[in-house]
């Protein structure tokens, strides 16, 4: 036997592990998903994501930095009326055509 036949059968063995284990982790999630009230969940999650936006705006409303940006923007937008309204409509624009699909 060379050592490359024992690499090679180790490096299978390893994957073999390695799908065995992302299986077991499968079946754990859809046992806990089938197992759970999906109105719970969305109770959770909806939480959760309410309070890291409340969060993250209150970090965000004490950044100086970010109320510079905001004094920049608006009147960068003063300035070029139009192409604002050109960005914003080509922005929602591809925004749609991605949203379709």
């Amino acid at each position: 036997m060379s050592d490359n036949d024992d690499a090679d059968r180790g490096e299978a063995g390893e994957r073999r592990s390695a799908a065995n284990r992302a299986h077991q982790a499968f079946d754990a999630a859809r046992d806990f998903v089938a197992g759970a009230d999906v109105g719970d969940l969305r109770a959770k999650a909806s939480d959760a994501a309410s309070a890291l936006y409340k969060g993250g705006r209150d970090l965000l409303s004490d950044n100086p930095q970010v109320a510079k940006a905001k004094d920049d923007l608006s009147e960068s937008i003063r300035r070029n009326p139009l192409a604002a309204v050109g960005i914003a409509f080509t922005a929602g624009l591809l925004i749609a055509l991605l949203a379709r699909g």
